[in-house]
Protein backbone atom coordinates (compact mmCIF):
# COMPACT_ATOMS: atom_id res chain seq x y z
CA UNK A 1 0.00 0.00 0.00
CA UNK A 2 1.57 3.47 -1.22
CA UNK A 3 1.66 6.47 1.29
CA UNK A 4 -1.40 7.85 -1.08
CA UNK A 5 -3.78 4.95 -0.37
CA UNK A 6 -2.83 5.43 3.47
CA UNK A 7 -5.17 7.19 5.40
CA UNK A 8 -4.46 10.57 7.20
CA UNK A 9 -4.68 8.66 10.62
CA UNK A 10 -1.97 5.66 9.31
CA UNK A 11 0.19 8.15 7.82
CA UNK A 12 0.11 10.40 10.73
CA UNK A 13 0.64 7.08 13.07
CA UNK A 14 3.68 6.30 10.86
CA UNK A 15 5.19 9.90 11.35
CA UNK A 16 4.68 9.93 14.79
CA UNK A 17 6.11 6.39 15.55
CA UNK A 18 9.41 7.79 13.23
CA UNK A 19 9.94 11.12 15.16
CA UNK A 20 9.66 9.12 18.08
CA UNK A 21 11.95 6.50 17.36
CA UNK A 22 14.25 9.49 16.15
CA UNK A 23 13.74 11.81 19.47
CA UNK A 24 13.87 8.83 21.62
CA UNK A 25 17.37 8.01 20.19
CA UNK A 26 18.79 11.43 20.58
CA UNK A 27 17.51 11.95 23.87
CA UNK A 28 19.14 8.41 24.73
CA UNK A 29 21.97 8.42 22.32
CA UNK A 30 23.00 12.03 22.87
CA UNK A 31 23.46 11.85 27.01
CA UNK A 32 24.94 8.79 26.64
CA UNK A 33 27.77 10.09 24.07
CA UNK A 34 28.09 13.00 26.17
CA UNK A 35 28.95 10.68 29.61
CA UNK A 36 31.18 8.44 27.59
CA UNK A 37 33.57 11.28 26.27
CA UNK A 38 33.27 12.59 29.49
CA UNK A 39 34.36 9.59 31.41
CA UNK A 40 37.13 9.18 28.72
CA UNK A 41 38.15 13.09 29.89
CA UNK A 42 38.20 11.63 33.15
CA UNK A 43 40.39 8.77 33.01
CA UNK A 44 42.39 10.87 30.24
CA UNK A 45 42.64 13.41 33.17
CA UNK A 46 43.19 11.42 36.11
CA UNK A 47 46.24 9.42 34.91
CA UNK A 48 47.05 6.29 37.43
CA UNK A 49 50.64 5.96 38.02
CA UNK A 50 51.80 3.16 36.05
CA UNK A 51 53.21 -0.42 37.20
CA UNK A 52 56.28 -1.22 35.50
CA UNK A 53 56.81 -5.37 35.93
CA UNK A 54 60.53 -5.02 34.81
CA UNK A 55 61.32 -3.85 37.96
CA UNK A 56 60.29 -6.52 40.00
CA UNK A 57 61.48 -9.46 37.62
CA UNK A 58 63.77 -11.62 39.57
CA UNK A 59 66.07 -11.81 36.74
CA UNK A 60 67.32 -8.51 37.09
CA UNK A 61 69.84 -10.66 40.18
CA UNK A 62 71.64 -11.54 37.31
CA UNK A 63 72.63 -8.53 35.56
CA UNK A 64 75.93 -6.66 35.54
CA UNK A 65 76.73 -4.45 38.31
CA UNK A 66 76.51 -1.59 35.50
CA UNK A 67 73.20 -2.91 34.43
CA UNK A 68 71.96 -3.07 37.96
CA UNK A 69 72.91 0.73 38.27
CA UNK A 70 71.05 1.77 35.07
CA UNK A 71 67.77 0.19 35.94
CA UNK A 72 68.33 1.34 39.58
CA UNK A 73 68.37 5.12 37.83
CA UNK A 74 65.62 4.49 35.87
CA UNK A 75 63.08 2.90 38.59
CA UNK A 76 63.77 6.26 40.33
CA UNK A 77 63.24 8.49 37.32
CA UNK A 78 60.40 6.64 35.79
CA UNK A 79 57.34 8.18 37.40
CA UNK A 80 58.65 11.44 36.74
CA UNK A 81 60.00 11.18 33.11
CA UNK A 82 56.08 9.17 32.29
CA UNK A 83 54.55 12.41 33.26
CA UNK A 84 57.10 14.87 31.31
CA UNK A 85 56.18 12.57 28.34
CA UNK A 86 52.44 11.50 28.43
CA UNK A 87 49.74 13.36 27.90
CA UNK A 88 51.28 16.56 26.39
CA UNK A 89 53.48 17.32 29.47
CA UNK A 90 52.12 17.00 33.21
CA UNK A 91 48.87 16.59 31.82
CA UNK A 92 48.44 19.55 30.41
CA UNK A 93 50.14 22.33 32.31
CA UNK A 94 48.44 20.37 35.89
CA UNK A 95 48.41 24.24 37.15
CA UNK A 96 45.08 24.97 36.29
CA UNK A 97 42.28 24.45 39.21
CA UNK A 98 40.64 21.42 37.47
CA UNK A 99 43.48 19.42 37.23
CA UNK A 100 44.68 19.63 41.32
CA UNK A 101 44.77 16.42 41.54
CA UNK A 102 47.63 16.16 39.21
CA UNK A 103 49.17 19.20 39.97
CA UNK A 104 48.88 17.79 43.87
CA UNK A 105 50.89 14.97 42.39
CA UNK A 106 53.07 16.91 39.77
CA UNK A 107 53.88 20.47 40.51
CA UNK A 108 52.58 20.74 43.93
CA UNK A 109 49.94 23.24 45.30
CA UNK A 110 50.10 26.01 47.67
CA UNK A 111 53.52 25.46 48.78
CA UNK A 112 53.37 21.74 49.15
CA UNK A 113 55.22 19.62 46.83
CA UNK A 114 53.55 17.70 44.53
CA UNK A 115 53.83 13.71 45.77
CA UNK A 116 55.94 12.57 42.14
CA UNK A 117 58.13 15.32 41.73
CA UNK A 118 59.04 15.47 45.72
CA UNK A 119 59.61 11.96 46.34
CA UNK A 120 61.56 11.91 42.68
CA UNK A 121 64.38 14.30 43.40
CA UNK A 122 64.57 13.12 47.08
CA UNK A 123 65.46 9.97 46.06
CA UNK A 124 67.41 10.83 43.23
CA UNK A 125 70.06 13.47 45.79
CA UNK A 126 71.03 10.00 47.55
CA UNK A 127 71.81 8.42 44.48
CA UNK A 128 73.51 10.54 42.72
CA UNK A 129 75.43 11.50 45.36
CA UNK A 130 76.72 8.11 46.58
CA UNK A 131 76.28 6.00 43.87
CA UNK A 132 77.98 7.13 40.85
CA UNK A 133 81.43 7.97 42.56
CA UNK A 134 84.49 7.96 39.97
CA UNK A 135 86.85 4.92 40.26
CA UNK A 136 87.75 5.50 44.11
CA UNK A 137 87.89 8.69 44.55
CA UNK A 138 85.06 10.89 46.12
CA UNK A 139 84.00 12.91 43.14
CA UNK A 140 80.80 12.64 41.48
CA UNK A 141 79.76 11.74 37.98
CA UNK A 142 79.54 15.40 37.06
CA UNK A 143 76.30 14.24 34.79
CA UNK A 144 74.33 13.07 37.92
CA UNK A 145 75.24 16.58 39.90
CA UNK A 146 73.67 18.43 37.39
CA UNK A 147 70.76 16.38 36.80
CA UNK A 148 69.74 16.29 40.45
CA UNK A 149 69.93 20.51 40.34
CA UNK A 150 67.94 20.58 37.07
CA UNK A 151 65.32 18.13 38.42
CA UNK A 152 64.98 20.26 41.27
CA UNK A 153 63.90 23.22 39.88
CA UNK A 154 60.77 25.20 40.76
CA UNK A 155 57.91 23.15 39.03
CA UNK A 156 55.23 25.87 39.14
CA UNK A 157 57.49 27.59 36.36
CA UNK A 158 56.44 25.37 34.04
CA UNK A 159 55.86 26.66 30.47
CA UNK A 160 55.96 30.38 31.62
CA UNK A 161 59.72 31.18 30.36
CA UNK A 162 58.16 34.04 28.74
CA UNK A 163 57.79 35.82 31.76
CA UNK A 164 61.19 35.57 32.38
CA UNK A 165 63.83 33.48 33.65
CA UNK A 166 63.90 29.47 33.37
CA UNK A 167 60.69 27.37 32.51
CA UNK A 168 60.67 24.49 34.34
CA UNK A 169 60.33 22.50 31.13
CA UNK A 170 63.18 22.98 29.78
CA UNK A 171 65.69 22.93 32.66
CA UNK A 172 63.93 19.08 33.74
CA UNK A 173 64.81 18.75 29.67
CA UNK A 174 68.34 19.02 30.25
CA UNK A 175 68.38 17.36 33.50
CA UNK A 176 67.27 14.39 31.19
CA UNK A 177 70.45 14.84 28.98
CA UNK A 178 72.63 14.41 31.49
CA UNK A 179 71.07 12.15 33.04
CA UNK A 180 70.51 9.88 29.61
CA UNK A 181 74.32 10.40 28.77
CA UNK A 182 75.17 8.89 32.14
CA UNK A 183 73.01 5.94 32.21
CA UNK A 184 73.89 4.88 28.06
CA UNK A 185 77.62 5.28 28.97
CA UNK A 186 76.49 2.77 32.53
CA UNK A 187 74.71 0.33 29.94
CA UNK A 188 78.45 0.56 27.76
CA UNK A 189 80.55 -0.19 30.24
CA UNK A 190 81.91 3.78 30.46
CA UNK A 191 80.51 4.84 33.53
CA UNK A 192 80.76 4.13 37.38
CA UNK A 193 77.88 2.20 39.07
CA UNK A 194 78.95 1.59 42.26
CA UNK A 195 75.57 0.93 44.74
CA UNK A 196 77.12 -0.81 47.39
CA UNK A 197 75.50 -2.15 50.75
CA UNK A 198 75.38 0.98 52.36
CA UNK A 199 74.40 2.96 49.54
CA UNK A 200 71.11 0.69 49.33
CA UNK A 201 71.01 1.52 52.88
CA UNK A 202 70.95 5.18 52.12
CA UNK A 203 68.28 4.72 49.81
CA UNK A 204 66.23 2.81 51.72
CA UNK A 205 66.31 4.92 54.78
CA UNK A 206 64.97 7.70 52.75
CA UNK A 207 61.96 5.80 51.76
CA UNK A 208 61.32 4.67 54.90
CA UNK A 209 63.47 6.11 57.73
CA UNK A 210 63.04 9.23 60.07
CA UNK A 211 62.69 12.80 58.14
CA UNK A 212 62.77 10.83 55.17
CA UNK A 213 60.79 11.48 52.17
CA UNK A 214 58.00 9.56 52.71
CA UNK A 215 57.99 10.37 56.34
CA UNK A 216 57.52 13.77 55.32
CA UNK A 217 54.69 13.02 53.26
CA UNK A 218 52.94 10.66 55.46
CA UNK A 219 53.04 14.06 58.14
CA UNK A 220 51.50 15.81 55.74
CA UNK A 221 48.83 13.27 55.33
CA UNK A 222 48.41 12.38 58.69
CA UNK A 223 47.65 16.12 60.02
CA UNK A 224 45.01 16.34 56.52
CA UNK A 225 42.15 16.55 59.09
CA UNK A 226 43.50 19.96 60.40
CA UNK A 227 43.25 21.44 57.05
CA UNK A 228 40.26 22.70 54.83
CA UNK A 229 39.07 19.63 52.55
CA UNK A 230 40.13 20.71 49.60
CA UNK A 231 43.77 21.12 50.90
CA UNK A 232 43.26 17.54 52.70
CA UNK A 233 42.39 16.05 49.19
CA UNK A 234 45.75 17.31 47.73
CA UNK A 235 47.77 16.11 50.27
CA UNK A 236 45.84 12.41 49.72
CA UNK A 237 46.32 12.79 46.04
CA UNK A 238 50.08 14.00 46.37
CA UNK A 239 50.56 10.60 49.02
CA UNK A 240 48.76 8.49 46.31
CA UNK A 241 51.38 9.37 43.84
CA UNK A 242 54.67 9.86 46.27
CA UNK A 243 53.93 5.91 47.17
CA UNK A 244 54.18 4.88 43.08
CA UNK A 245 57.52 6.38 43.01
CA UNK A 246 58.40 4.86 46.16
CA UNK A 247 57.36 1.00 45.12
CA UNK A 248 59.29 1.41 41.92
CA UNK A 249 62.45 2.35 44.00
CA UNK A 250 62.01 -0.55 46.20
CA UNK A 251 60.67 -2.78 43.40
CA UNK A 252 64.23 -2.49 41.41
CA UNK A 253 66.24 -3.00 44.99
CA UNK A 254 64.82 -5.85 45.60
CA UNK A 255 65.09 -7.53 42.75
CA UNK A 256 68.36 -7.02 41.60
CA UNK A 257 70.47 -6.63 44.80
CA UNK A 258 68.32 -9.15 46.41
CA UNK A 259 71.58 -11.20 47.51
CA UNK A 260 72.97 -8.29 50.01
CA UNK A 261 70.15 -8.57 52.06
CA UNK A 262 69.30 -11.36 54.52
CA UNK A 263 66.93 -13.42 53.39
CA UNK A 264 64.16 -12.87 56.55
CA UNK A 265 64.07 -9.44 55.62
CA UNK A 266 62.94 -10.10 51.58
CA UNK A 267 59.62 -11.37 52.43
CA UNK A 268 58.40 -8.23 54.60
CA UNK A 269 59.62 -5.92 52.05
CA UNK A 270 57.46 -7.67 49.28
CA UNK A 271 54.92 -6.95 51.46
CA UNK A 272 55.43 -3.46 51.80
CA UNK A 273 56.41 -2.74 48.23
CA UNK A 274 52.52 -4.54 47.50
CA UNK A 275 50.89 -2.28 49.66
CA UNK A 276 52.96 1.06 48.43
CA UNK A 277 51.36 -0.30 44.58
CA UNK A 278 48.13 -1.29 45.90
CA UNK A 279 47.93 3.38 47.17
CA UNK A 280 49.64 4.29 43.82
CA UNK A 281 46.49 2.50 42.23
CA UNK A 282 43.84 4.19 43.95
CA UNK A 283 42.02 6.93 41.90
CA UNK A 284 37.99 6.87 41.55
CA UNK A 285 37.92 10.38 40.89
CA UNK A 286 34.30 11.00 41.45
CA UNK A 287 34.78 9.51 44.84
CA UNK A 288 38.26 11.85 45.40
CA UNK A 289 36.13 14.76 44.52
CA UNK A 290 33.41 14.61 47.24
CA UNK A 291 32.39 16.37 50.19
CA UNK A 292 34.17 16.81 53.56
CA UNK A 293 32.34 13.80 55.22
CA UNK A 294 33.00 11.45 52.20
CA UNK A 295 34.36 8.05 52.01
CA UNK A 296 37.96 9.36 51.29
CA UNK A 297 38.45 12.62 52.84
CA UNK A 298 38.47 11.47 56.35
CA UNK A 299 38.37 7.84 57.00
CA UNK A 300 40.83 7.02 53.30
CA UNK A 301 43.15 10.11 54.43
CA UNK A 302 44.24 8.11 58.15
CA UNK A 303 43.70 4.84 55.76
CA UNK A 304 46.32 5.45 53.68
CA UNK A 305 48.93 7.01 56.55
CA UNK A 306 48.18 3.65 58.04
CA UNK A 307 48.98 1.86 54.74
CA UNK A 308 52.45 4.15 54.21
CA UNK A 309 53.78 3.48 57.91
CA UNK A 310 52.90 0.14 58.09
CA UNK A 311 55.86 0.17 55.43
CA UNK A 312 58.06 1.89 57.20
CA UNK A 313 59.57 -0.16 59.71
CA UNK A 314 60.00 -3.41 57.10
CA UNK A 315 61.90 -0.62 54.85
CA UNK A 316 64.20 0.05 57.68
CA UNK A 317 64.59 -3.56 59.15
CA UNK A 318 65.95 -4.32 55.24
CA UNK A 319 68.45 -1.35 55.57
CA UNK A 320 69.74 -2.76 58.93
CA UNK A 321 70.15 -5.92 57.62
CA UNK A 322 72.76 -4.72 55.18
CA UNK A 323 76.29 -4.00 55.87
CA UNK A 324 76.84 -0.44 56.86
CA UNK A 325 72.43 -0.24 57.52
CA UNK A 326 72.85 -0.24 61.52
CA UNK A 327 72.62 3.35 61.36
CA UNK A 328 69.25 3.77 59.24
CA UNK A 329 66.72 5.16 61.44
Amino acid sequence: MTDKKKSPITRFVAWFTKQTVLWSGLMIGIPVLLAALWIGLLIWIWDTPDINEKFSDPANAKLSRSEKGAMLAEAITYQFRRRLDDQGSWVPNDLVVFFDRNAACAAGIKGEPGGIWYMTTEIFEVFSDRTARIGGSSQDDSRLTNAAKKFNYDPRRWGISWLGGADSEHEYALGFEDFDDYVSDLQAGKAVSNVRPDDLAALLAEIGGQNGAMDKIYSRLNDAQKVPPKERRQRVYSAICASAVAADTLSIIRSAYATDFEQDSLAALDEAIRDLYRVSQLYPPVVLNGADDSLWLVNHARNIAAIMSATFDPVLDAARSLPGGEVAR
